[in-house]
Order: C-alpha cells, then structure tokens, then sequence
C-alpha cells in the first residue's frame, strides 16, 4: 500500500522539518531524491548522527554543488521532470539559483513546490532565520511550558519541527490531488505559523477573557487531578481527569465516594483551587498500589493514565509499542552502527507501512539518478572530476 508511487520528489532540505516531510513522502512510496552538498547535508553528525539517521530513511541521495552555473543546471534538469520540490532555504535564496518556483514551473507547470522556512515567504521576519525552539518562544508555547515557579521551558525533542514536516506531507498531497482549476502550486509553509497554530485554545482563551495562561507544571491550568503522581512503589505516572464523569470513575476505582461528595471538591473550578489537598488526598490512595497495577485498574475504569516512561523502558519494555512497531531498524552513519528509530505515524487499519530504506550516504546515487535523467557516463564523470558532482566511497 504505496500510494505515491510513481510520485518524483527533488528534495532540498536539511535540518529536520523538510527532511522529515521528504521522509513521509518516501514512505508513503514517492521516490525522494535528496539533493546534498558536496559537503554533505550540516546535520549528518548532529547527536551523534542519530538526527539524520531518523528523517532520512527511504531517499536517494545525489551530491551537487548549487554554487556552481553547471551544478543549478543539474537541478533544474531534474526538477524538469519532478511532481514535487521541497526546499527549506531562507526565502529568496532558491530564487538566486534560478531554482524558485517561477523559474521552475515555467519549465514544469504542474510541479508542486513546498517551501518550508521560519517565518514563510513574507512579512516583517520573512528573512530571519529560526530553528524549532525560536518558534517555540515565539509563538507562546514556551511561555506556558514549565514549572509554575521556574522559567519557561522548551518542550524536549524538536516538536515544531516534527508536526511542521509532517503537515508539509499533507499540503504536498493535496497539491498533488488539486483542485481541477489550476495545475502546479507553491506551499508556503513555516515553523512559526505551525507553533502559532498549536496555541489555538489559548488564543482562544486568552481573547475572550483577557487572561494569560499560567505555567502548571506537567499538569494543565485549571484542571486538577491532572499530572505527574506516583505509586507506593516510588514510579511515576501521569493522571489525567478533564471532566467531572472522569474524576467520577477516579474517585469509584478508588472507592472513595467521599472525594466525590466533599464541596471542596465539587466542581473543576473548586478542585483546582483546592488541588494540593486533593492531591495530598490521592496521594495517599496511591500510596496502596505499585505503579503497574494502579496503572491498569484506572485504565480499565476508564480513566486516562499511563506510566511515565523513560526512552530506555519505551523502547525495551513498553509491549504496547512493540505490538504496534513503533520502532524499525536503520543505520547510524555517523558512528557507523546499526540502531532502531521510530517509524513514521502511518497505519491503515489492516497494517502498517513497510519502513523505508536506511539513509543514504552522500552522494550514493549521484550516478544512478543523473543516468536515469538522460546524463551519459562520460559526461557524469566529467562533472565529477570538475567538482560539480560528489559521490559516496
């Protein structure tokens, strides 16, 4: 179940967003072709090459050198013959290359071209540069992470980045499906707009009552029991009630109907004010239980909660992750090893996608690409020997 094969991606992203949007287009069977430096895509060694080694699996990876007049006619070649273009360069730098969406579709009208940036193609920060954490300050998601009596936080893994990459993927989709009125299009899109769009209900909040959202913590302003608690066996796990049927069954499984009667507790609104002494009085109820068993009595009642789990226990222990396999194998160029990541979020209800390929090294399929684009073995050995092209060993 491959439902982009056939699809031809030009890929010219680096970082994690574009890199991760290009990757679930692989997955979904589109054939990526990468496009590197000669140098080599910058984040290959970051964290010990365990960033490159989870958003470029099931690419094809041509080195080309765009600073070059021969190494943009390359690319323009190819993108002649491309269904998709991502590109996460800062907004007018494709443009300089002669590799922008006018030049390109002038050439190929039904191309659609993704641009994944900080900012997007215009407005006051249009030229700034931006990494996933500037987006998470910038669109208040920082501010209202972390503990209530410490600094704000950014959240700890490149989530912009993540959700940005993967909404890239479903903007490309629907370019590709269209609308019959028009034929290519070009994809405006930004990890700011994306980090912005994730404070919906506290923009939502905050407009309509004048308030500003606090910082909770793990938990969540204005809800209580909701958080990190932990059993009588010393482990952690996450508690969750964000309705009064919720705290209901808490209070039920717990056989506490005490807890559901008492006035101090009534209500949301009386539960959070008074949520260090409910909590103090749950506490002591879980107290009873080690962290399994507490775990799977409130989850069968219905309550959500779910163990707080470190990676170590997610990826060896976790059942549940390994009966959805989650995790696929892949290799780790940097440090030359075999690893596990995970795979991307794709299932349909009979099964779910076969993982894609490892990443490519640098440049490995500069000769098989440009030969199937019409390049001779004279002439790809030329621009070889001139620097325009690089290969792998």
């Amino acid at each position: 179940m491959q439902p982009l094969r056939g699809i031809d991606v030009l890929d010219f992203t680096q970082s994690i967003a574009g890199p991760i949007c290009t990757q679930s287009l692989a997955v979904l069977g589109a054939n990526v072709v990468k496009v590197e430096p000669p140098e080599g895509d910058a984040f290959r060694p970051l964290i010990e090459g365990s960033m490159f080694a989870s958003c470029n699996r099931g690419k094809r990876s041509i080195s080309l050198d765009l600073k070059s007049e021969p190494g943009r006619a390359i690319a323009r070649d190819l993108a002649a013959d491309a269904d998709v273009v991502v590109e996460s360069f800062r907004p007018g730098v494709m443009e300089r290359f002669g590799l922008g969406y006018e030049d390109l579709s002038a050439a190929n009208d039904d191309i659609v071209y993704c641009s994944i940036t900080g900012f997007g193609q215009d407005g006051p920060y249009e030229e700034y540069p931006a990494y996933d954490p500037v987006a998470q300050a910038m669109s208040g998601l920082m501010s209202v992470t972390g503990p209530t009596d410490g600094d704000p936080v950014r959240v700890g893994t490149s989530a912009i980045d993540y959700s940005t990459g993967l909404t890239g993927a479903m903007l490309v989709m629907g370019g590709l499906i269209g609308d019959g009125s028009e034929s290519g299009t070009h994809i405006d899109l930004s990890l700011f707009d994306v980090a912005t769009t994730w404070m919906g209900y506290w923009v939502a909040h905050y407009t309509s009552t004048d308030e500003l959202p606090e910082r909770a913590g793990a938990g969540l302003h204005g809800m209580a029991p909701y958080g990190i608690f932990e059993a009588g066996d010393g482990q952690p796990f996450y508690l969750a009630t964000a309705s009064e049927k919720l705290y209901g069954r808490l209070c039920d499984t717990l056989e506490r109907p005490d807890l559901l009667e008492d006035e101090r507790f009534g209500t949301a609104e009386d539960r959070w004010e008074n949520r260090d002494v409910l909590r103090a009085e749950l506490e002591s109820e879980f107290g009873e239980f080690d962290r399994r068993e507490l775990v799977e009595s409130l989850a069968e009642s219905g309550v959500p909660v779910g163990p707080l789990q470190s990676i170590d226990e997610l990826v060896d222990d976790d059942p549940h992750a390994d009966h959805r396999g989650l995790f696929v194998e892949t290799y780790n160029q940097h440090l030359e090893t075999e690893c596990r990541t995970t795979r991307m979020p794709f299932r349909f209800a009979d099964r779910s996608l076969e993982p894609a390929s490892s990443p490519p090294r640098n440049g490995e399929h500069t000769r098989a690409v440009l030969g199937e684009n019409g390049y001779d073995e004279e002439t790809i050995t030329e621009l070889l020997a001139a620097g325009v092209l690089g290969e792998s060993a």
